[in-house]
């Protein structure tokens, strides 16, 4: 089987060689020089675990990347991978969709071979905007053109073994084209789901990303919550998780990365206004206010920037397990932003993440080693849970005769909470004035009690 994958972008690049290395013949159409660059050199343009491996053995054999697919190799499907950005007010980008038809596939496609949207869309972006297009594209009627929509839903850290266990889900818009699919797919993957219609596929991609948003949601507003009362937030989780089956509340802690940050706003764009649509919205605005406390939280401690008030943040990757590289939709990243804005000094700091993409960031100065990025700082933010945090010791961070106070935000600095020096706060209770003063105001009444 013969596929041509528009993007080498993350899901471009790990489809493609998750496809080679199962024996399929795969072209990849990338510009971008860098991420050519990067694959000449038998390597990803970043971090991924297993990645560079499989790139090396399938490089030039049934992986090829090419700038414009070739016209004398017969394809059965193109696969779609760019990005749906947002627009300014929250509404998705179909320009890049419309682009990798328009500039990629149009010499070499005739109707007859399957295209596959893999970019998250909203729901009816398939039929109302794609299929047009792809008719108007190669001269011949909707009904007879081939389309899938077979939404990508692999988690970054383990998307090299996702690809190979995940259940795919596939749909069509005929019979052929779900027979195509459901080929391609089987070859990947054990498990294939077929959707009942495009749009279903359209849909179950963003309800898995928006559940794992509202989900998350629920563990920070919760976290919050406890602060009214004086209680620590994380500590109250926790206990309410601890060999309880029926309660697996979410631990407080951003929620960011290219997809969560989006696909709620997407699944909403075309959504008419109802309750659902308010619930939704609410989860990813609340998701979106950890930015705002985290800055407060910075103002409150130093208060006004100046020269001599530098903050140290580290952990600029979105996510730190599984491991990633990646600085796209981080929370971290839109912290640093503001805390910039307002004319804080900033050191930047990543286990991970590829030092020039934080220089270009223009935020701060990039530090390969966290002890140097604090050596001039008031406050270390400690922005995902890598692991190399839970071993993060004193000596590793202070220096001598200076104040100095930590945000554990995902509370994984293990050893630095048995430090008696230590000054830290998590999310749990960083707001947090003591049981006293919180409940302070707040006695019941007989009536409000029930008792």
């Amino acid at each position: 089987m013969t596929i041509g994958i528009i993007g080498l972008g993350y899901v471009g690049l790990t489809l493609a060689v998750a496809a080679a290395a199962k024996g399929i013949e795969v072209y990849g159409v990338e510009t971008n020089q860098h991420i050519k660059d990067c694959l000449k050199e038998n390597r990803a343009h970043f971090y991924e675990p297993g990645l560079d491996n499989l790139i090396k053995r399938n490089n030039g054999k049934n992986l090829h990347v090419v700038e414009v697919f070739p016209k004398n190799v017969r394809f059965d499907a193109f696969i779609i991978t760019v990005g749906t950005p947002l627009k300014e007010g929250g509404t998705p980008n179909f320009d890049y969709i419309r682009s990798a038809l328009q500039g990629t596939v149009k010499d070499v496609y005739d109707g007859s071979q399957l295209i596959i949207l893999r970019s998250t869309v909203s729901v009816g972006t398939t039929r109302n905007i794609v299929m047009p297009f792809l008719s108007k594209l190669c001269g011949k009627p909707e009904e007879e053109i081939l389309v899938s929509m077979c939404p990508e839903r692999t988690i970054e850290g383990k998307a090299i073994d996702e690809l190979s266990h995940l259940p795919q889900i596939i749909s069509g818009n005929n019979k052929e084209s779900l027979e195509i699919a459901q080929r391609l797919f089987r070859i990947m993957t054990p498990s294939v789901v077929e959707a009942n219609s495009l749009e279903e596929a359209e849909l179950i991609k963003l309800y898995c990303n928006t559940y794992r948003d509202m989900t998350f949601a629920i563990g920070n507003a919760f976290c919050m919550a406890a602060q009214e009362f004086g209680v620590d937030g994380i500590a109250a989780i926790k206990n309410a998780n601890y060999g309880y089956a029926r309660s697996n509340i979410a631990k407080p802690g951003f929620v960011a990365g290219p997809c969560l940050e989006k696909d709620a706003y997407i699944l909403i764009n075309n959504m008419p206004e109802c309750d659902s649509r308010d619930f939704i919205l609410g989860a990813r605005k609340f998701n979106e206010s950890l930015i705002d406390l985290v800055v407060k939280w910075v103002e409150s401690k130093i208060g006004a920037p100046s020269e001599e008030k530098v903050v140290a943040l580290s952990g600029m990757a979105f996510k730190g397990q599984p491991v990633t590289s990646d600085l796209r939709g981080s929370s971290s990243v839109y912290i640093a932003e503001r805390l910039n804005k307002k004319g804080y000094k900033l050191n930047l700091h990543d286990y991970e993440a590829i030092p020039e993409e934080m220089k270009a960031l223009g935020l701060g100065v990039v530090y390969n080693d966290l002890h140097d990025a604090c050596a001039n700082a008031r406050l270390l933010l400690v922005l995902n849970n890598h692991k190399k945090y839970a071993m993060l010791t004193d000596d590793q961070i202070f220096h001598a005769d200076r104040g100095f106070e930590i945000l554990d935000s995902w509370g994984v600095c293990t050893e630095l909470h048995y430090c008696e020096d230590v000054k830290i706060s998590t999310l749990g209770n960083m707001f947090n004035k003591g049981q006293e003063t919180a409940l302070r105001g707040m006695e019941l009444t007989e009536k409000e009690t029930g008792l």
